[in-house]
């Protein structure tokens, strides 16, 4: 290298090195918007959390005010320009940020891109794949300059894929060749047919050919994933041996398909991206140099992956392109994906167009084309031989890095304008919301005293009237039905009462292992099973005593409703097995309101329904005893069985006789049970409408000549109590309080994150 040329890369690291630091100075002033951003977000966030709280107050008046105000704020406008103003100067951020210039080869498949980076980076085929024969990159490469590494050696860092990754993939394809179908797991892919995808993709109709082309990939995955599913999920190989690297970033050793030699490779597939650290052939400075995989149009993601690439991680891109034809139609595609994608980001001051020149093969139409993109809005433009490292190195990269270097100050501008049209939107969106705020006026929680608390407290207790009588009429409406919980249960135990029957090779079992009589083994059996069969209808009441203290806590569930505030807090919500009734006596007792005369009504009803117990022992345990006596030999109903075996011979006997005697329990069992069935729904239904008139009509007395209402006692007692009962109403107005604290402070905040952009100008 002559002196000239030390020089000039010289001072190209010089520049790159300047670049760098004068970026990282603006994402500093940066990273200070943001921070005003997120903190403008998160009060954003808080006063939005704060007004789903205005949904709960009770008040109707004043929750109406709130939420009505709240609603003309708009909040999720602004939160979510203010989302937008955040992500995108993260972008800008990660940008300035960044220790390098970040340079990505994209285009179609075969068109130099790899051989081009072997020219720049002294890599070959076993790192980054050229092979004439098919498509050889299958993995993203980042590939960076360390001068300290010695020449032809290699470092690369393997990222593999997450399976949800392939999972994606794999769905992606199907939909393209089965759209209606469902979509796999990661465990179900090796499972799949694919014999059944091809006969789909020949009958794809109009979209025949991206569903075959579908077909191709996802064949690749299905033919060979048993060979990479355990890669998924793995963590970063750091690999120095080219050989492993080629078989792992590569598609296939070179050699062509069918021909003698032919390898193919498919760990690709599972392969994120490859991190390769190498000593270029020059000096660039801080370069990293990106190699996309050709861009095909039914290969997943790599159009998305390669934009989004070249939009947020790059400062420049080279487009390359092997011509064999004036323009073709795929170029003139890949070159407006990229601009459109870039639009606002100055692409046409750092987009390249390098026109591969393949000695031999398309010398006639390179210069052709090579001028029909000079008439696209690019960066630079240059034939060039790909595989030269000459001609890449001192004719291609000097021009493209002396154009990047002039232009860089105005791409990263556009990126800050992209910025600052977001900020802009920001402060259109938040016109209304200060607007808004300027015109909420103090509210306050309506004083409930007096006569209004009088009136307060008959509203509740009409309200509560209503509730109860809807509970009454339910349960009347049930009356007649089966109750489905002891049907339920009386059903299974008739269903199983056979199954009680140790069957004969059991009994004999018996009879074999005890030194007794064939009638003693009988006897035995009997004991069993009558103990059984009245264990299991005696264990109804204890799911009937689940469903006693459910019925009690739907009829008190309005009282603590309206009183929970009095009772310490307490509410409904909590388990249902607790006995609220007994709860609430407790509570009436603690309070003293069980011995104030003037409540001595509600304090009835209360008890009456505590001390409702509904069970059907009693009944239900007479039906079956009267049953079971053809199988108990203290009853007169009771006949012993003619037992004519032996000892060693019983089993089969005894179990023919235990059958047909079961089988009769069963169905008398089936038709006397039938007449209860419906019973635990009437006594609920009695003890609802006991519990209504005495908590709503019981205070009427006409042996004195005097009416008194109920309506006003409870009037009165919520008028007693009224200070505890409508705390809730404090509490809105704490919580309104702290709604208005937060609008002025979110007024003042947006005030002040204006002042500040006008004033020091954060990125300017």
């Amino acid at each position: 290298m002559d002196i000239r040329e030390q020089t000039t890369h010289r001072d190209t690291r010089v520049q790159i090195d300047t670049i760098i630091a004068r970026r990282k100075e603006k994402a500093k002033q940066l990273e200070k918007e943001k921070e005003s951003l997120q903190m403008l977000l998160a009060h954003l966030k808080k006063l939005h959390a704060m007004s789903g709280a205005a949904y709960s107050i009770k008040d109707t008046s004043i929750r109406e005010t709130y939420t009505s105000s709240l609603a003309s704020l708009h909040l999720m406008d602004v939160i979510k320009k203010v989302e937008e103003a955040i992500a995108s100067v993260d972008t800008v951020i990660r940008r300035f940020n960044r220790e390098y210039l970040s340079i990505a080869t994209v285009g179609k498949e075969r068109q130099g891109k790899s051989k081009f980076l072997q020219s720049v980076s002294s890599l070959d085929d076993s790192v980054i794949p050229a092979y004439e024969a098919g498509s050889c990159t299958g993995a993203v490469s980042v590939i960076r300059h360390d001068p300290s590494m010695p020449k032809k050696t290699v470092k690369a860092v393997i990222s593999y894929r997450k399976k949800q990754d392939l999972v994606d993939i794999v769905n992606s394809y199907i939909k393209l060749i089965i759209p209606t179908y469902e979509n796999v797991d990661f465990d179900q892919i090796k499972y799949l047919d694919v014999e059944m995808f091809k006969r789909a993709s020949k009958e794809a109709g109009t979209e025949i050919a991206i569903a075959q082309n579908a077909l191709k990939y996802l064949k690749s995955i299905l033919d060979h994933f048993d060979k990479i599913a355990g890669l998924f999920d793995q963590p970063d190989d750091t690999l120095t041996d080219k050989g492993v690297i080629k078989t792992i970033v590569a598609q296939n050793n070179g050699i062509g398909k069918g021909k003698e030699g032919h390898e193919p490779y498919h760990k690709y597939l599972a392969v994120a991206k490859v991190d390769i650290t190498c000593c270029f052939n020059i000096d660039p400075g801080k370069i990293r140099l990106i190699d996309t995989v050709g861009i095909e149009s039914a290969q997943y993601g790599v159009v998305d992956a390669m934009l989004s690439t070249v939009k947020n991680d790059c400062d420049a891109a080279i487009v390359v392109t092997k011509p064999e034809a004036n323009p073709q139609v795929k170029d003139q595609e890949v070159y407006t994906q990229i601009m459109r994608v870039l639009k606002g980001q100055a692409p046409e001051k750092w987009i390249f167009y390098l026109t591969n020149h393949y000695v031999g093969r398309n010398d006639a139409i390179v210069q052709s084309f090579d001028d029909d993109v000079a008439e696209w809005n690019t960066a630079g433009h240059m034939i060039v031989d790909c595989s030269d490292p000459y001609a890449v190195n001192k004719q291609f990269m000097p021009m493209l890095l002396d154009t990047i270097l002039r232009n860089l100050e105005e791409i990263d501008q556009a990126y800050v304008a992209g910025f600052e049209t977001a900020k802009a939107a920001l402060i259109e969106a938040e016109k209304p919301l200060l607007s808004a705020l300027g015109k909420m006026g103090d509210w306050d929680a309506r004083s409930v005293t007096g006569q209004q608390v009088l009136e307060k407290g008959r509203e509740c207790f009409n309200a509560m009237a209503l509730r109860l009588r809807d509970i009454v009429h339910e349960w009347s409406s049930r009356k007649g039905h089966p109750n489905e919980l002891l049907w339920g249960s009386i059903r299974r135990i008739l269903d199983e009462i056979e199954t009680l029957n140790p069957g004969g090779e059991a009994i004999q079992n018996i009879a074999n292992s005890n030194p007794i009589l064939p009638m003693d083994v009988w006897y035995t059996v009997l004991n069993y099973i009558r103990n059984e069969i009245t264990r299991r209808f005696i264990e109804i009441d204890d799911a009937l005593y689940t469903e006693n203290i459910r019925f009690k806590n739907s009829l008190v569930k309005v009282l603590f409703e309206n009183l929970h505030a009095l009772f310490g807090g307490i509410t409904t919500e909590e388990d249902d097995t607790t006995d609220r009734a007994l709860l609430l006596r407790k509570l009436m007792e603690e309070k003293g309101i069980a011995d104030n005369p003037q409540y001595e009504q509600i304090y009835k009803a209360i008890v009456f329904l505590d001390n409702f117990q509904f069970n059907t022992r009693a009944a239900i345990i007479q039906i079956v005893r009267s049953q079971l006596c053809i199988i108990n030999p203290l009853c007169d109903e009771y006949a012993n069985p003619n037992l004519n075996a032996k000892l060693d011979k019983c089993g089969i006997e005894i179990d023919y006789y235990l059958t047909s005697r079961l089988s009769l329990i069963e169905e008398n069992l089936r038709h006397m049970l039938r007449g209860i069935y419906s019973t635990p729904n009437e006594a609920f239904f009695a003890c609802a409408e006991e519990f209504y008139d005495r908590l709503i009509f019981a205070a009427t007395d006409i042996s004195s000549g005097k009416i008194v209402n109920m309506s006003d006692i409870w009037g009165h007692f919520f008028q007693q109590y009224s200070a505890v009962i409508w705390k809730e109403q404090a509490e809105d107005l704490d919580k309104m309080t702290a709604l208005r604290e937060a609008i002025k402070s979110l007024d003042m905040l947006i005030i002040r994150s204006r002042d500040d952009a006008n004033g020091n100008g954060g990125s300017k």
